[in-house]
């Protein structure tokens, strides 16, 4: 039926009455209103009787009646006005043009037609995207998806990111997407508006246009399955035919990238809490997987390692669990181009939720209507539109007090959030999606990528609330062709089990991957390991520690005819927890990991990454007082006993448990001082089972060099006692790790043979995983090895470096390694005292001719407390850098002092929409784009000492802690007020120490001396200066925090070559340095306000 603009309003009515009856049956099936395919023509047919009847109405104030009468056609015809029409600018004016309304068009049939399409939704039951903004255009938008003009630039870039990042999932990208302001501004407005608020949707057709262009690229043009909208498939092949999008290399072969896990946040309620999960890594060559781990700045090496090289093919996946919140994390293997960035806690909405397995669930996402573990600061509550049912708490690390762990049922809610003014609002939605169901996993069995094993083939529920069409695909996991693919449409819940694997060989091995489509927002895919017909039982069924590490056991792996299992019997000593299965089956083979249920325990101290343990822990009595906690677990069993302390035998006293499992040792402390040793056991099936000991470190009381190996002198050999080798002339070299002999002998690797004085520091290493050893131990804890030599070092360079050290031969003049000559600034005290101050300042002075050595500070992996005294000692604080690179933008992610002084130059005057700039707001925050667009510091007194400041002086420590420990529960960005404050309280607690008596008594004449810089061109910076100081007097420690911004802002503007700055800041560096070393935090804040303050006067 064709309709003109001056048709006979009854044909009108019949058109509209003949769509509405197709399409209304329709519509509870889809989640979007693009789904629905209505080509262009019969869009604009509609909209023209739309347009025509409407005009009627309103004239007689009877329009109500069309959009009661025709709801369907209402929203069917707008929503694909925007997605066929659309060019630039706003969607009304292509709605006036479709409805022929243009010049009667005013704000109040803006309002009638967009109440209608809301209206309309509500009728069938569709998402109304009622928690973003713009009331009207905002909904129809997103159930437009992204308008056909919008495309293009849409699947560029996709491509472009999967180019950069061959793994790139959907999620991860709208991740990206979502994480600056700025990166989407390639992309049209409607586009950009759905990825940002499309939540799952969003995540749906991304993943979705990952799969048509993968398709494209490999020739494979069946797009069956991937339940696109017509308009979408045929625009991609358009554009690819026309050479308008870069596929890259065309082939005929399968060229879909294979999915790989990414690192994730996710949350063990009863042991690390907080952890960042670390994939598994294959093609290692040594089967070790080396991770850098950066929380705010603080970088970690952790390392995981296959026992099996060879044979598991993957170092295994582990964990590094985050010791306080956070803000941001990065996360990369070494030596690996790509890394991912992981935020933590956001500042502005303090509340994590993890799905039930314990994965976070993604902030861009909405919240479904299930159980979730919620994470937020004590002082402020969850709150939904229905009451919340707690359903368990959890228990969280040290470092998280004044945070709340709780798991609480959805079910009823439309949106969670936090209390208090202007929260954010997170929307609890969701159809029923299809679910793969599975069955429970094999016990104590996994593949080496520590995915469960299931020993029957999985099924597929599909829900149908209506009835609803459903696409089911299943292949290999590693890649290949589809071993099912079809459609189902149900209007029932259905389950579909045998047909998936009618087509595949019996008994079935190995991993797929099962993706089911339906409605845009309610796919599913999930892989899946079938090992069919696999059965494994274990003697004893749970293995308890012994004093060797578990008791021994044994498994039995029975498999069907058709598989086989090596070994079938495997045995395990105290010292073996878990064993490779080779599974074979026709010409397939997959290794399994077998590990018995078993008990295990965790050590909990503060600031530290703790690690699960399968077997008693050795605790040292010197460091007793620093041990939290001890975490145990044992299956089967919810409750345990109390933990007995024993000294000769004797129960001197008990530890009962709080909650499930977590034992404190702070109780123990007293105990351990008066008797100095003791054992740890937990009653426990009629028997004692040892849970650690606590002895005297006292493992050594000397260290020789005898040629190729070194020999310990008094040493106490214990099973596992291991030793750290760091060599003081590579000091940038990584510890050698050397397990120490019975004998007490360690065998030195060839290189470090003649190697010259070196540091050993020993340690009883736990079998069961890596411990992070530190970048350079404390004097305290090593043993020092005086021998003659020097490092041979991998090249000329690093062979006269390692001479300098040595005494050999001077400093070379040109160093290409500037990380290394950091190295040694930041270590020169700990390796030769005696010769420290001389090797500071031949690095110093060399790295002052470089001033773009400041890039490499951040290769030498200095903590940031550190990092700040290099740059202090050095001089180079107060350098100017004019050779900025856009790589430098990066730098602000990793290390902000470093990227403020390297990106100086150009900071002045930055478009609102530059990169660098929303870099640097989103490590600093808004404050720092406040200083660079010139209107100052909203917070310039902010870390004062003050009255207030007097009168906690006056309080007791218990007092203060107590004040303090209520104070920034939440990370914030780096310039925020509460911030400031919070690094001005680490000065605060050294105010009547040494250093902090020392700078007190000379802060009077030094902050007189600053304040010359209001006679500089840089007059009127002396205000901040100003804001710092308390109100009535300028001596004594109450100036210590104005002394901070005084010396940085001296600095910077001696960077930019004011003669009696450069001066004043030769004659306050020791001063600044002594500063830095008690409060790092402040020091370091205030240099990089000091740069953008000055940056931001020319504004």
């Amino acid at each position: 039926m064709s309709l003109r603009l001056d048709a006979d309003p009854a044909r009108s009515s019949a058109l509209l009455d003949q769509f509405e009856s197709n399409w209304k049956p329709q519509l509870p099936g889809i989640s979007l209103l693009t789904e629905l395919e209505v080509d262009k023509e019969t869009v604009a047919e509609v909209s023209r009787a739309l347009g025509q009847l409407y005009r009627r109405k309103v004239l007689k104030g009877q329009h109500q009646s069309l959009f009661d009468r025709w709801p369907g056609c209402v929203a069917v015809a707008m929503s694909g006005v925007a997605a066929h029409d659309y060019r630039e600018g706003t969607f009304w004016r292509y709605w006036w043009e479709a409805i022929y309304y243009q010049e009667l068009a005013g704000q109040q049939d803006a309002k009638a037609w967009g109440q209608a399409f809301l209206n309309a939704l509500r009728t069938f039951r569709l998402p109304l995207f009622s928690e973003r903004s713009m009331r009207y255009v905002g909904p129809i938008l997103m159930h437009a998806g992204i308008p056909t003009f919008c495309l293009e630039r849409f699947f560029n870039l996709l491509l472009q990111r999967r180019s950069a990042d061959p793994g790139l999932d959907a999620d991860t990208l709208l991740a990206w997407a979502v994480g600056r302001e700025n990166r989407l501004r390639g992309l049209h407005e409607p586009a950009q508006w759905f990825i940002r608020y499309g939540t799952d949707h969003a995540v749906d057709v991304i993943d979705r246009c990952f799969d048509l262009l993968d398709r494209l690229r490999a020739g494979d043009h069946d797009f069956d399955g991937l339940g696109l909208p017509a308009r979408y498939l045929d625009q991609a092949q358009a554009l690819f035919a026309d050479d308008r999008l870069d596929p890259g290399h065309r082939t005929t072969t399968d060229m879909r990238p294979r999915r790989t896990e990414r690192p994730r946040l996710a949350i063990d309620p009863f042991g690390q809490g907080v952890r960042i999960i670390l994939p598994p890594v294959g093609d290692t060559p040594d089967g070790t997987a080396r991770w850098s781990v950066t929380v705010d700045g603080v970088q970690s090496m952790v390392k995981s390692r296959s026992m099996w090289l060879g044979t598991a093919e993957a170092a295994p996946s582990t964990s590094y669990a985050i010791a306080r919140p956070a803000r941001v994390a990065q996360v990369s293997l070494y030596g690996a181009a790509h890394e991912s960035e992981i935020g933590i806690v956001d500042s502005g909405d303090p509340l994590l939720i993890f799905k039930e397995n314990g994965d976070r669930l993604s902030d861009h996402l909405a919240v479904p209507p299930d159980s979730v573990w919620l994470l937020h600061p004590d002082d402020r509550e969850p709150v939904a539109d229905v009451p919340l049912r707690t359903v368990v708490t959890g228990s969280l690390p040290i470092g998280w007090d004044g945070w709340r762990l709780v798991q609480v049922a959805l079910e009823g809610a439309t949106w969670i959030g936090l209390s208090g003014e202007q929260t954010r609002r997170r929307p609890v939605r969701g159809h029923s999606k299809p679910r793969v169901i599975t069955g429970e996993p094999l016990t104590g069995v996994t593949t080496p990528y520590g995915s469960p094993v299931f020993s029957e083939p999985p099924a597929i529920w599909l829900p149908a609330e209506t009835t609803t069409t459903w696409l089911v695909d299943v292949r290999p996991a590693a890649g290949g062709d589809s071993v099912f693919s079809d459609s189902f449409t149900v209007n029932e819940p259905t389950e579909v089990s045998d047909a998936l694997w009618s087509e595949v060989s019996r008994p079935i091995l190995g991993a797929f991957e099962i993706t089911v489509r339906g409605p845009i927002g309610r796919s599913t895919r999930r892989t899946v390991f079938i090992a069919e017909g696999l059965t494994a039982r274990f003697t004893p069924q749970v293995r308890l520690f012994t004093h060797g590490g578990l008791v021994a056991g044994q498994a039995a792996i029975e498999a069907v005819p058709g598989m086989a299992a090596e070994p079938a019997l495997p045995t395990y000593s105290p010292a073996e927890q878990k064993h490779v299965v080779t599974c074979s089956a026709g010409h397939r083979s997959e290794p399994l990991i077998v590990a018995p249920p078993s008990m295990k325990v965790l050590t909990e101290e503060r600031d530290q990454n703790p690690q699960w343990g399968f077997g008693p822990v050795r605790l040292v009595t010197e460091s007793f007082d620093e041990i939290e906690s001890l975490q145990i677990e044992v299956p089967g069993l919810s409750t345990l006993p109390p933990m007995e302390l024993l000294v000769g035998g004797r129960s001197v006293q008990e530890l009962a448990p709080a909650g499930r499992g977590r034992y404190s040792l702070k109780r123990a402390q007293d105990t351990i001082a008066q008797h100095r040793s003791a054992e740890l056991v937990l009653p426990l099936a009629g028997r004692a089972i040892p849970i650690g000991s606590v002895r005297p470190n006292q493992l050594a009381t000397g260290v020789s060099d005898q040629g190729d190996h070194l020999r310990l002198e008094g040493c106490v050999w214990v099973e596992g006692l291991t030793a750290g080798i760091y060599l003081c002339t590579a000091p940038w070299r990584e510890a050698k790790i050397v397990t120490v002999k019975e004998d007490g002998s360690i065998p030195l690797p060839p290189d470090l043979v003649g190697a010259g004085p070196m540091h050993v520091r020993l340690s009883v290493e736990s079998p069961w995983f890596f411990s992070e050893w530190p970048r350079w131990p404390h004097p305290r804890e090593v043993i020092k090895c005086e021998t003659a030599g020097q490092y041979g070092g991998a090249d000329d360079e690093e062979r006269l470096l390692s001479g300098y050290l040595a005494g050999a031969n001077r400093l070379p003049e040109h160093v290409s390694r500037l990380d290394r000559l950091w190295t040694i600034v930041d270590l020169a005290n700990r390796i030769d005292y005696p010769s420290a101050a001389r090797r500071i300042e031949d690095c110093a002075s060399l790295l002052r001719r470089h001033p773009e050595s400041i890039r490499f500070l951040p290769d030498a992996a200095l903590p940031p407390d550190r990092a700040i005294v290099a740059l202090v000692t050095t001089g180079l604080a107060a350098a100017g850098v004019d050779n900025y690179l856009e790589t430098d933008d990066r730098l602000w992610r990793r290390s902000p002092l470093v990227a403020a002084l390297l990106t100086g130059p150009v900071l002045t005057g930055l478009a609102e929409d530059s990169d660098l700039l929303a870099e640097i707001e989103a490590e600093c925050g808004e404050s720092a784009a406040a200083i660079l667009r010139g209107e100052g510091d909203p917070h310039p007194e902010a870390g004062q000492f003050d009255r207030f400041a007097e009168l906690m002086d006056r309080r007791s420590p218990e007092e203060l802690e107590q004040v303090w420990s209520n104070a920034q529960l939440v990370p914030a960005s780096l310039l925020d007020r509460d911030t400031r404050v919070a690094a001005a309280r680490q000065l605060f607690d050294e105010r009547h120490r040494r250093d902090g008596r020392m700078l007190s008594a000379k802060a009077a004449d030094m902050l007189r001396e600053a304040m010359a810089i209001r006679v500089t061109e840089y007059r009127g910076l002396e205000q901040y200066i100003e804001a710092r100081c308390h109100p009535q007097r300028r001596d004594g420690w109450v100036s210590l925090s104005a002394m901070s911004i005084a010396c940085a802002l001296i600095a910077r503007v001696a960077a930019r070559g004011h003669e009696g700055c450069q001066h004043l800041e030769r004659e306050f560096r020791p001063l600044w340095r002594a500063l830095s070393k008690i409060a790092p935090e402040l020091t370091a804040l205030d240099l990089i306000r000091a740069e953008l303050l000055i940056a931001g006067r020319v504004a």
